[in-house]
């Protein structure tokens, strides 16, 4: 998994190097090959870096005042050039739209919660048909929207695609370390396994908790569920 990138950049390197590729509009082509495999690979590195700290118990975060909307648009904005590469549609929703603009204010580990988002991204797009659509929504539990310096009980993230779907029976399993749908040979997406369950691991750690809705055949829903309080939770 960490070597196809690798390969891939250092052959579109070298091609440029040796001057093979003369138009512009290719080389264009090819720097932009090599941004996008070099945003894969660091993703790729990241997570096997996080897994071992989580397996060796080092895994720290750091908890502080988050804007949850404003991580989840910073988020979609970061994976939209990989649902372009994939054909993709990348759509972002609310859940209400005339509090789209609202502050929501969470104390979690910022940095892990979006880390957590682009897994679930990721995968959702590895599983998605071309010409799909990917949503990133938001919706408030517990209450009414909630009024200025008031709290809902509960912020959902949620990662929706149109995908394969999951079996009943493989549900509660996804997010376990290296589980992988389906056999080797016939596998047609990428990856080692931990993506998911390195979210299993984060969205706990901030007090919360992440589950799934599926139908083979109807696409995936894949949620984090967070508590107004994480924070005082820990």
């Amino acid at each position: 998994e960490l070597r196809a990138p690798i390969a891939s950049v250092r052959l579109m390197a070298e091609n440029l190097e040796r001057g093979k590729i003369q138009e512009p509009g290719k080389q264009k082509e090819y720097f932009g090959f090599i941004v996008q495999e070099c945003r894969r690979l660091s993703s790729l590195i990241e997570n096997v870096l996080d897994f071992s700290r989580i397996e060796q118990g080092r895994k720290q975060y750091d908890f502080e005042p988050t804007d949850i909307v404003a991580l989840m648009k910073q988020t979609v904005a970061l994976m939209e050039p990989y649902a372009v590469e994939k054909g993709v549609r990348l759509e972002m929703e609310t859940f209400n739209s005339q509090h789209s603009t609202l502050n929501i204010e969470l104390d979690v580990d910022g940095r892990a919660i979006q880390q957590a988002l682009v897994n679930l991204i990721d995968n959702a797009l590895k599983h998605s048909p071309k010409g799909e659509c990917v949503t990133v929504g938001l919706e408030v539990s517990g209450g009414e929207v909630p009024a200025i310096n008031h709290q809902p009980s509960t912020i959902s993230l949620s990662v929706s695609d149109h995908g394969p779907g999951i079996p009943l029976d493989e549900q509660g399993k996804i997010f376990e370390r290296f589980y992988r749908r389906g056999s080797e040979l016939r596998r047609e997406t990428q990856g080692v396994g931990i993506g998911l369950s390195i979210v299993k691991h984060i969205v706990e750690a901030q007090g919360g908790r992440v589950r799934v809705q599926s139908e083979p055949g109807q696409g995936s829903r894949c949620t984090i569920e967070l508590p107004s309080g994480a924070s005082s939770i820990l």
